[in-house]
């Protein structure tokens, strides 16, 4: 077998000219999803990836799937999958025949709304990296990888640190000296355990580097893991005909180039690690959360008790800390009027209000861009023929584009026109989201202290004109 640190030396001689030239052909794209969880298996025998509504039974609705492209995905501000031991790779055309077109093409965060029945369903190309406790360091079969997670040998450790780049060697080699700030955010936060006893202890140690080696020894192990894991991965795409590619970031020059392919093909795309971020997918999850979930469970959000923890008596004081919204005057009805709530309007009403919303702000930018247009074309500039034209063509292109997506928008009067994997994985989140408030519904109707709270609560006679305006905002 090819020694590890000789395939992957090869692999980074790759310049990073050579990895622009590999991103601005699709046919080099590689799927890259990093996960805790292996791939399922559908009752026809293919494999696929659950969305996160599917995997827990649509009490979420998250009716997407992500991947990044030819890399594996940074930590950031939304989470970290560093600790993430499973990998699947696949051609990016090939999960383009079973799947169709992703939603939105980015470098760091490619995303299809999936099927809730089938998932991101896998090729027969897809590649599986994962951990195994029992094999060698690592093994690159034909249809999968295998990597150690733990129990390193004194040899395996070094053989890991030979194939750690200077970024993570770095950081690498401060774990295992001990070579740690002690006011650093990352040893403070350590130090803040156990009610301050590792304060404490470490105060009184003798030698403080020895005890920030042993502090920060799982952070060690743990960093040595996701290297190899990274190797690994690395080895794995050359095995199936792809290249890791690096670099790959928000903004970046290889971002571009990816979206740039994207966009020729017709299909939407950004440079942005923030597409999802700003997409209607996103807005219904939030939804969800923040209006919905929180309301009716709690959260670490708005630290307000979720009112199916209550009873009668408690119900109206928890009630009244929450914020109004659909949600809130909806419930009202329901405690007060005993009408039942329709947990799919809510969405498609939460719908409705963001493509307005939507629509509302491309047609000020197709105003502004409009009265732009006029300038360039009377040309108050004085510009040559040619660079007046130039800029007459870039504005009309402008707005072409913010009156086709006004149309578009318009015609998809509902959340299926919009999409229908969404709409169906709503539908099942709502049918999860009704079953779990008509049970604590049924025995709120039941608690002696049931008809008293009616009465408080018609008296804040919110029937007509809250509810009304409330509901006008969704």
């Amino acid at each position: 077998m090819v020694k590890a640190g000789q395939f992957y030396h090869g692999i980074e001689t790759i310049k990073s000219e050579k990895q622009a030239d590999i991103m601005s052909d699709m046919a080099n794209w590689c799927v890259v999803h990093t996960t805790r969880y292996m791939p399922r298996k559908n009752s026809d025998g293919t494999i696929y990836i659950p969305s996160t509504a599917m995997a827990t039974d649509f009490n979420n609705p998250r009716s997407t799937v992500h991947v990044t492209l030819n890399h594996i995905v940074r930590s950031h501000g939304y989470g970290s999958w560093d600790d993430a031991q499973i990998v699947v790779l696949a051609p990016y055309k090939d999960v383009v025949k079973k799947n169709g077109s992703p939603v939105e093409v980015a470098g760091t965060d490619t995303y299809w709304s999936v099927n809730p029945n089938t998932g991101l369903q896998l090729p027969e190309t897809a590649y599986v990296v994962r951990p195994d406790g029992n094999g060698p360091l690592f093994h690159i079969g034909e249809r999968g990888a295998t990597y150690k997670c733990d129990n390193y040998t004194d040899e395996e450790i070094i053989q890991i640190e030979s194939m750690m780049d200077q970024r993570d060697f770095e950081i690498y080699t401060v774990y295992k000296n001990g070579d740690l700030d002690a006011e650093s955010g990352e040893v403070r936060t350590a130090l803040l355990g156990d009610k301050g006893e590792i304060r404490s202890a470490y105060d009184m140690a003798t030698d403080k580097k020895a005890f920030l080696r042993g502090l920060f020894e799982e952070a060690r192990f743990e960093l040595l893991t996701k290297c190899l894991r990274n190797m690994v991965v690395k080895m794995s795409m050359q095995k199936i005909g792809k290249q890791y590619v690096g670099n790959i970031f928000d903004g970046s020059e290889k971002s571009q180039i990816i979206a740039d392919v994207a966009n020729r093909a017709g299909i939407a795309s950004t440079a942005s690690n923030k597409g999802h971020a700003g997409s209607l997918y996103l807005n219904f999850e939030e939804f969800w959360q923040f209006e919905i979930h929180d309301f009716m469970n709690g959260g670490k959000y708005n630290r307000v008790p979720g009112i199916l923890t209550t009873d009668a008596k408690s119900f109206y004081d928890v009630f009244l800390q929450h914020k109004r919204n659909s949600f809130f005057m909806a419930v009202f009805e329901n405690v007060t009027e005993n009408k039942p709530i329709d947990f799919m309007s809510l969405y498609e009403g939460a719908y409705r209000s963001a493509v307005d919303m939507q629509i509302s702000s491309v047609m000020g930018f197709v105003q502004e861009k409009t009265v732009r247009l006029a300038d360039y074309e009377n040309n108050i500039c004085g510009m040559d023929e040619e660079t007046k034209n130039k800029y007459v063509k870039y504005y009309k292109d402008l707005i072409e584009q913010g009156r086709n997506f006004i149309e578009k928008m318009s015609a998809k009067k509902t959340i299926a026109d919009y999409d229908k994997n969404l709409a169906e994985t709503l539908r099942r989140n709502s049918e999860r989201l009704s079953a779990s408030y008509n049970v604590w519904r049924e025995k709120l109707a039941k608690d002696s202290e049931f008809e008293n709270l009616v009465k408080k609560l018609r008296a804040l006679g919110w029937q007509q004109n809250v509810i009304q305006s409330v509901y006008q905002n969704y």
